[in-house]
């Protein structure tokens, strides 16, 4: 017995560690290595308490077979017991995204009474699955969420779900969901699209798709209880992109070939953790970004051709034209650097005539919203806000 205490107490001291370690600060910061990251970091993060009331539930089972008993099962359950007090803190944490939230809420639409955290009483919702927009490719079909009792004449505000994946795998099953849920519990019609991936598809095949989307809906919604007038667009990482660079190029016949007269515009757009400069260097001076984006989708270098890498790269699109944005990303991104967020902030901040609210969020990590934790449904509730303000302007 008090050898199985010593090994569970070394393991839980071990693996408190690392999620600690991994939520602080991603030591492998490149790929495919930043991947075997993500989980303890998304893990010792967004779900602090959960993980830290496992290590103290791991440490009395260790003591109570016999780990004191021992030196290593002693090291073991005292750095078990530095981890929860740790994760803990990490926990604390989360709560500083409220108030980085509302300060971007109060920069983008002004200030706006706190929503109270009461109960959600969850609504049934209708989820109409893989409706084709376009016939081209298998992979050019969305789902509409909606609630069932949503009047079919009504003009409900729509929301179109990108989903991320760098660019080669993702799903629109399982992105943007939480947000999705809360919106059309809230009488939001939310669309979420797949769209063709890399490698085998190469650039503007994604963007295309989106265009293509953004028409079907605007064309199609009313059958299901929506407003044309009103679509707003969200996505994350590279998703993220694709949404940006939707917002910002409304009707761009580059981008709409065979369907130039379709409207593609939208009236806002909400973007978590994305890349908006594929043109950039990495942190460190080095081309990673251009080197991987030129294998998944770009057949041409960015040396060679730099204008259709700018016209890629939202932070080079933005001008006083773009749409009301919103945009969200965590300092301790381990994929795509907060260095891309904050570029992006400041040129829409300088140039955009519309409203724009940058909230950068303490310890999140790249797609942290797949957690419905504290932090994820703050984000929720704040981008449900942004974009209902928009909106109460619009009608």
């Amino acid at each position: 017995m008090r050898r199985s205490g010593t090994v569970l107490a070394v393991l839980a001291g071990l693996t408190g560690v690392g999620f600690n370690v991994f939520a602080r600060r991603a030591p492998w910061r490149r790929y495919p290595w930043y991947l075997a990251g993500l989980v303890p970091g998304i893990g010792g993060s967004e779900l602090a308490l959960p993980v830290a009331a496992a290590h103290l539930a791991a440490g009395g089972l260790a003591i109570g077979l016999g780990a004191t008993r021992s030196r290593l099962g002693t090291a073991g359950l005292l750095a078990a017991a530095g981890s929860v007090a740790g994760l803990l803190d990490l926990g604390r944490s989360a709560s500083a995204a409220g108030t980085v939230l509302e300060q971007a809420l109060a920069e983008s639409v002004g200030p706006h009474p706190v929503e109270p955290r009461t109960r959600r009483s969850r609504r049934p919702l209708s989820v109409i699955r893989d409706v084709a927009y376009h016939d081209e490719a298998p992979e050019q079909v969305l789902d509409l969420w909606r609630a069932p009792d949503l009047p079919v004449d009504g003009r409900a505000p729509v929301l179109v779900q990108v989903h991320g994946g760098s660019w080669i795998g993702g799903s629109k099953r399982s992105q943007g969901v939480h947000l999705m849920r809360y919106l059309a519990e809230r009488g939001w019609i939310c669309v979420s699209i797949d769209y063709r991936l890399g490698p085998r598809n190469r650039w503007p095949a994604q963007i295309v798709d989106v265009k293509r989307a953004l028409a079907w809906v605007r064309e199609h919604i009313t059958e299901f209880g929506g407003d044309p007038t009103f679509l707003a667009l969200t996505g994350g990482s590279a998703g993220g992109q694709l949404a940006a660079v939707a917002a910002l190029s409304a009707n761009d016949p580059a981008f709409q070939p065979g369907f130039e007269a379709a409207d593609t515009s939208v009236v806002a757009a909400a973007l978590l953790y994305g890349v908006y400069d594929l043109t950039a260097l990495n942190d460190d001076g080095r081309p990673r970004l251009r080197d991987y984006v030129r294998k998944v989708i770009f057949d041409t270098d960015h040396d060679q051709d730099p204008t259709t890498w700018r016209a890629a790269s939202p932070t080079l699109r933005v001008d006083r034209t773009a749409p009301p944005m919103f945009v969200v990303h965590g300092d301790r991104d381990e994929i795509v650097s907060v260095n891309q967020a904050r570029a992006f902030a400041d040129r829409a901040r300088a140039v955009s005539a519309q409203p724009f609210g940058y909230a950068e969020l303490p310890y999140a990590h790249h797609a942290f919203d797949l957690v419905a934790s504290t932090r994820t449904m703050a984000t929720v509730r704040a981008v449900t806000r942004f974009l209902e303000a928009i909106h109460a302007r619009h009608r």
